[in-house]
């Protein structure tokens, strides 16, 4: 879908996307009362004010009783639904006694990014989370549920970090913007049953920037590590929602030992261990790269986005599949309008669609698409249709 007309609508935009995915391994039936940890951080808490500079922010803000006040308002939205707060106890008990099933909202992700598009300067929030359950007492992941809450609006200006923090505390104690992201997890959260049954799976391991790719990141003042978290976030997602799969979580802070750091906003901290992939999801982003075309009333942009998707199966070290990809994307600009559009937001547009259209393959693959997306074209098909068999076994 062209840019241009992707925007010709009231630019005041909220859109949300959440995706349910479960790992299975609990027996517990569903009548047990889940514990209820509230809001957590996923990854190392040092680097907590890198990853999410605005919630971290809030966390520290009080209630009139001393509770911290995400959780508070978390757990005000919990009593107003009261089938959700039927399967919900704040009450942990002693380690070993009754349920350990605990779940939590755990995020994942924080962005706030400026466009410029026919003059307008539009504002995008962000934020990526789990509904996370685990169990207590061996601290393992038993399901991961991926939410994604997106705000858009239109500014005069760029916003001070003061400001900010404000949009993002109307973003989660309100509901002034539209959207929340505890109603979110709640919805989400309504429709979750665990199923005493094995399941294999898969997560997005590895990410890689190749040479190429990084000179232009870095033109545009981008950080690397920021940018590989963005991919990975976006790929398992998109994985995820085209394929209905059970998805082992990224996190920015896992660390060697296979285990996922969080941190509570009441002070607990876990490392939970993760479950090991029977299959593993590799992406190298090789290049971005772009021209114009000018015509007598309008030019054409035209970017371009190119990587290398990988399947690997590690219990027989093997890639089952391995592919160079790419996307491309034209904006048409009326010079008439002197519209203007930022070259790197196109670029990561470029790629998120090339992402999303790729994990679409795994399920149903559309030998159109492999033909005009694939470096190896009508080649690569038969690839596509065995990475989708192994798919297939993780549903």
């Amino acid at each position: 879908m062209a840019l241009m007309q992707y925007y010709h609508r009231p630019w005041k935009i909220i859109t949300f996307l959440f995706v349910a995915l479960t790992f299975i391994s609990s027996t517990a039936s569903a009548q047990d009362k889940l514990l209820f940890s509230g809001f957590a951080f996923s990854g190392n808490y040092e680097n907590r004010k890198e990853l999410y500079p605005y919630s971290s922010t809030i966390e520290f803000l009080k209630s009139d009783n001393g509770q911290p006040l995400l959780n508070k308002v978390f757990y005000e939205k919990i009593k107003n639904r009261p089938h959700e707060d039927a399967r919900l106890t704040t009450e942990l008990g002693r380690i070993g006694q009754g349920n350990q099933i605990t779940v939590a909202f755990a995020l994942t992700y924080e962005k706030v990014e400026y466009m410029e598009l026919d003059g307008h300067l539009l504002l995008f929030l962000g934020i990526n989370a789990n509904v996370l359950a685990f169990d207590r007492a061996s601290k393992q992941l038993i399901a991961a549920y991926p939410l994604r809450i997106r705000y858009h609006d239109t500014v005069i200006q760029r916003l001070s970090d003061e400001q900010i923090v404000e949009l993002f505390k109307k973003l989660y104690l309100t509901n002034e913007l539209g959207i929340n992201p505890f109603d979110e997890w709640l919805n989400k959260f309504a429709g979750i049953t665990f199923k005493g049954r094995h399941t294999k799976y898969l997560q997005v391991k590895n990410i890689d920037i190749e040479p190429e790719a990084l000179k232009m990141v870095t033109a545009n003042n981008q950080s690397p590590k920021a940018l590989k978290n963005l991919i990975a976030n976006e790929l398992e997602s998109s994985i995820a929602s085209t394929n209905n799969i059970p998805i082992i979580p990224w996190s920015p802070g896992e660390v060697v030992g296979r285990v996922m750091a969080l941190r509570f906003c009441d002070g607990n901290t876990f490392n939970l261990n993760l479950p090991n992939p029977d299959y593993e999801v590799d992406f190298s982003l090789r290049a971005f790269r772009g021209t114009e075309v000018e015509g007598a009333y309008s030019k054409q942009k035209i970017y371009r986005a190119l990587g290398t998707i990988k399947i690997f199966e590690p219990d027989i070290n093997k890639y089952l599949l391995n592919e160079n990809i790419y996307n491309t994307q034209i904006v048409t600009l009326a010079k008439a309008y002197d519209a203007k559009v930022e070259d790197w937001e196109q670029y990561k547009k470029t790629l998120n669609e090339l992402l999303y259209d790729t994990s679409k393959q795994f399920s149903t693959v559309n030998s159109g698409w492999v033909k005009e997306h694939a470096s190896r074209g009508a080649e690569a098909i038969n690839s596509f249709h065995e990475a989708s068999k192994i798919i297939d076994q993780l549903k």
